[in-house]
């Protein structure tokens, strides 16, 4: 179906527009938009709109005054400005220099020589007694 419309969704539509229209006025509605596509398709193949009224539109009623078409003023020059100076010249921007690799980590002299605390022997476990 045309723009994935299914079953359900007509129905759902013809419902609605029951609601709206009603029941009486339904067939006369109908009967207008069967005429008002009708005539669109027919614009559409042809190119053009219904022949008597654009025959109608066209010609104005006996003894109305012929209207002069629309003068319009001549069109102007465009506008001349005055050349305008270049910008003044400017400075490169300066080339970005990443700063120098620190040197590899070493510890200090006071960090390597430091005098450690002589270990203190550890008292042996005390078992207690046997019972048994």
């Amino acid at each position: 179906m045309p723009w994935g419309l299914t079953p359900a969704h007509l129905i759902i539509i013809l419902v609605i527009v029951l609601i709206v229209v009603g029941p009486g006025k339904l067939p006369d509605t109908g009967a207008a938009i069967g005429k008002a596509l009708r005539g669109f398709k027919d614009a559409m193949d042809t190119g053009e709109v219904d022949p008597t009224k654009a025959a109608q539109q066209a010609v104005p009623p006996a003894g109305a005054p012929v209207q002069p078409p629309v003068q319009y003023p001549p069109a102007q020059a465009p506008v001349q400005y005055a050349p305008q100076q270049p910008y003044p010249p400017q400075q490169p921007a300066p080339v970005y220099q990443p700063p120098a690799p620190a040197a590899p980590y070493a510890p200090s002299v006071e960090q390597t020589t430091q005098v450690m605390p002589p270990e203190q022997p550890i008292p042996p476990a005390v078992e207690p007694p046997h019972q048994g």
